[in-house]
């Protein structure tokens, strides 16, 4: 799979641009705030269906517009052939946000002008992005560590992604029921029939792809650094929905459930001698070395599962990153399709560079 090019109309800060990149690496430069990781964030809505940077999808639109357009082109060498000169299939991606006068606001999704639901939208091209913001996933809370595990099983399994989506849609309307038993003091047995049904089923579905993923992330070798996830999944089943009862009713929301797990990142001490908690023992280095890590399983699992390579994001990752594991990094750039930002093109080496196609924003604008 290559990711051939993007167009942007109203889309952040980019009222319309068009850029084309190389099928190995493409080099973004341009000082802070100038547009670098919107670029990324418009491939990675273009793959996901979703921004990586905002869950409200208005801020996506340019303020003062009401119509926003992130259209891409991915061509794929058909596997009939391993010659040079294989046909190229092509897909066009578009992703349109609306607002109109009366405030309601419309996602499109389109694939070579078709019109279709998130979850077949995903999947066409796949992104592995690198960012500062990914030491979150073992620093952060419990939703950072979920919404990687979301973003690497939407991607590969669309069991998943089905699943996760209608948990999603049932926790929201379980959860107004309720606000309203919390509101009324009267609880209506029948109405939450459905959606206790709804979340158990696809709940459990969720918990289980969650758990075999985390089973391969730790039976794989580690090639940076060495850890072990331990999944706090909070199991949803009948039996668990009434014993929280009546605490979800004080609480005006659902208590358990995959949105609840919690994901525990350990590692060897060098001083205790045994497995610690990253997140609070582990030093600021460590923490990102195993965000690094866990990103270079997300990249493994994506080459097994799907008939293409992932597209590698990276945002301002040299500038992070000592020069052990600016090299590790470099070698992922030779062997995958990436385009990567960088505020000064002097992070990553003349001799690399070189080979590197360039596009300055300073001179786009």
């Amino acid at each position: 799979m290559v990711f051939k090019k993007i167009s942007l109309q109203n889309f952040r800060n980019y009222t319309k641009a068009e850029f084309e990149f190389s099928p190995s690496t493409t080099i973004i430069v341009g000082p802070n705030a100038i547009g670098k990781s919107n670029l990324l964030d418009a491939i990675y809505l273009l793959s996901t269906g979703k921004s990586n940077r905002t869950d409200k999808d208005i801020q996506l639109v340019q303020f003062g517009k009401e119509v926003c357009r992130i259209g891409g082109k991915v061509s794929e060498v058909l596997r009939v052939s391993k010659v040079s000169d294989a046909p190229e299939e092509e897909t066009d991606l578009e992703v349109v946000f609306a607002q109109s006068p009366t405030g309601f606001f419309q996602k499109k999704y389109m694939v070579n002008g078709v019109s279709k639901r998130r979850a077949d939208f995903q999947g066409k091209m796949s992104v592995v992005e690198f960012s500062p913001l990914d030491i979150d996933i073992v620093a952060g809370q419990p939703g950072s560590r979920r919404k990687f595990l979301d973003e690497v099983l939407e991607q590969i399994d669309i069991e998943y992604r089905n699943a996760h989506v209608s948990y999603t849609k049932a926790i929201r309307q379980r959860n107004a029921l309720l606000e309203q038993v919390q509101k009324s003091g009267i609880r209506n047995e029948k109405l939450f029939i459905y959606w206790n049904e709804l979340v158990i089923k696809n709940g459990q579905i969720v918990t289980a792809k969650r758990e075999e993923f985390i089973e391969y992330i730790n039976n794989r070798k580690k090639e940076i650094f060495d850890f072990t996830l331990i999944y706090d999944n909070s199991i949803i089943s009948e039996e668990r929905l009434l014993q929280y009862k009546d605490a979800e009713v004080g609480a005006g929301v659902t208590l358990v459930g995959p949105h609840r797990d919690e994901v525990i990142i350990k590692a060897v001490s060098k001083i205790s001698k045994s497995l610690e908690e990253v997140k609070y023992f582990g030093s600021r280095g460590q923490q990102r070395l195993v965000s690094l890590e866990l990103k270079l399983s997300q990249i493994a699992i994506i080459d097994e599962k799907m008939e293409n390579q992932p597209l590698l994001l990276l945002d301002d990752v040299f500038s992070e990153l000592d020069s052990s594991n600016i090299d590790h990094v470099l070698d992922l750039m030779n062997i995958y399709q990436t385009i990567a930002t960088t505020t000064h093109k002097e992070f990553i080496g003349k001799d690399s560079l070189g080979q590197m196609q360039m596009i300055d924003l300073t001179e786009q604008k």
